[in-house]
């Protein structure tokens, strides 16, 4: 097993093989997992600024990766700040820098080590955002843009941690199509033509995908992929991109900033067989509605910053239907007929 220390201002690696990855903790029934079931017929939960710690400014607090992985999430979002070596992760300097993991590897060995002890669960879905406005991070806004080469590096941080058959990889869902927005209209037409079998191009068999991890870069601040992706092969190769815009050739996740105001946003989603995901936000009085819009349009990935809570109408609503002994939901506008995660712990 990895381990990651800080020292010095600077992440390394050590070797510890005294670790174990025997713990089998999920029981699957893998064998009831029907075979034409697929990631965009499903929902999960997932967490805004997974690594976060309560401050003074922004009251909200989430526990170690591995526990929230314990406890059902299956999406996991880290906010990076790029350093000379290895990455670092936290929300934004001097006002809102407490973290569970600082070193963008030890996050990664948190999550490898939990997947390792329970090889059969749902993929995980890992959002990646580079912080570069001046009052997130001033040296990266002072130095200038990020370029390929920090994706080559964050993809080389990544592999020390995982091997690459632990990804769900573009090419997958590309398939022989030109571009994975072709792909997955492609695939959406056959469902909607009553073929789910899978025909080797768009979203993979949920039974296929079994501990498996799916990276995504946050590009919807920036855009800063579109002019970077035909010259990047980390971008067109390893990572899924997650922005708002449906008709660009490699949109595969659409992040839907508010469902109660984008329902066409997410219904022409739905059309181009993407996945959608929503951060829900914070505390306003809205949050609820907002949730119950994402739960009603079949939003397949609903992140929230409001988990470890039982206080609110939201919080109870949200134990209730991700509960962790069963927290993959049949998606409320996409899930075929033969849709049964009851029986299933992932």
């Amino acid at each position: 097993m990895i381990k990651v220390l800080y020292q010095n201002d600077q992440c390394y690696y050590v070797s510890n093989k005294s670790s174990s990855n025997s713990n089998k903790n999920l029981s699957t029934n893998e064998w009831m997992i029907d075979s034409r079931l697929k990631l965009n017929h499903l929902t999960i939960l997932g967490t805004h600024n997974s690594y976060h710690q309560e401050t003074f400014f922004y009251k909200y607090h989430h526990s170690n990766l591995d526990i929230q992985l314990i406890a059902g999430i299956r999406q996991i979002e880290l906010d990076i700040h790029l350093m000379k070596n290895d990455y670092v992760v936290y929300h934004m300097q001097l006002i809102d820098d407490k973290t569970n993991c600082y070193c963008f590897s030890d996050c990664l060995v948190r999550i490898h080590r939990w997947s390792q002890q329970n090889p059969k669960h749902y993929p995980i879905f890992l959002f990646i955002e580079i912080k570069q406005r001046f009052r997130e991070d001033f040296l990266t806004a002072l130095y200038g843009d990020v370029r390929c080469q920090h994706f080559e590096s964050m993809k080389e941080q990544i592999l020390r941690v995982f091997p690459i058959d632990s990804f769900i990889l573009p090419e997958l869902i590309r398939g022989q199509q030109i571009s994975i927005n072709l792909a997955l209209k492609k695939q959406r037409q056959d469902e909607l033509s009553d073929n789910y079998s899978y025909g080797n191009y768009g979203w993979p068999p949920l039974s296929l995908s079994l501990g498996k991890i799916l990276v995504s870069f946050i590009d919807d601040e920036h855009n800063i992929v579109v002019d970077l992706i035909s010259k990047c092969e980390p971008l067109s190769n390893f990572f899924f991109i997650a922005q708002t815009n449906i008709n660009l050739p490699y949109a595969s996740i659409i992040n839907i900033r508010n469902p109660l105001v984008n329902e066409q946003l997410i219904i022409e989603s739905h059309i181009n067989g993407q996945i959608s995901r929503v951060l829900l936000g914070y505390g306003d009085q809205q949050l609820f509605e907002r949730y119950k819009q994402a739960r009603k349009h079949g939003i397949h990935i609903i992140s929230t910053d409001f988990v470890q809570c039982d206080d609110t109408e939201l919080c109870q609503s949200v134990k209730n239907d991700f509960p962790s002994t069963s927290p993959i939901l049949c998606n409320t506008v996409l899930a075929p007929s033969f849709c049964n995660t009851t029986v299933l712990s992932l």
